[in-house]
């Protein structure tokens, strides 16, 4: 009875550890690769409709790191003006006057984080996606990692 135990128990450790081999080659196919959404919804009677764009990359560099850059980016830009930042969840909040905007480094490891950028544009009827990540492909360089389109 216990070779039979020991036996399931190291076919369970090897699955585990195949497992775990299949999420660091996933996870290491998507490092780098920027990826995209945009959706706008069509005008309301007598409105206008509103649209979002939201693009993210994960990179192989320590969070807080991260988060720098994109706080120090922000501050040198002169097109947009953050109105508030939250340390703690590593965000922050920014506009350019027509629309909002967020930025978020998610933590995913001590050494991998994934940035997140999303706008909103009520009325306008033009992607802010491709600007998004041209912005993203900016922080990329910044931190001296390599970024590239999805499907480039």
């Amino acid at each position: 009875m216990k070779c039979r135990v020991w036996i399931l128990g190291g076919l369970m450790l090897a699955a585990s550890g195949l497992a775990a081999a299949q999420w660091v080659f996933l996870a290491r196919q998507a490092i780098g690769r920027v990826e995209q959404m945009q959706q706008s919804s069509a005008q309301a009677a007598g409105g206008a409709g509103a649209s979002y764009d939201v693009a993210t990359v994960i990179v192989e560099v320590p969070p807080p790191k991260v988060f720098d850059t994109v706080k120090s980016l922000l501050a040198k830009n002169t097109e947009v003006r953050v109105t508030q930042t939250d340390e703690a969840r590593r965000s922050v909040q920014f506009t350019d006057g027509r629309q909002i905007g967020g930025i978020q480094v998610n933590v995913l490891g001590d050494n991998l984080a994934q940035l997140m950028v999303s706008t909103a544009h009520p009325g306008m009827a033009t992607s802010a996606t491709s600007t998004l990540v041209e912005r993203i492909l900016n922080v990329c360089r910044e931190l001296g990692v390599s970024c590239q389109r999805a499907g480039s």
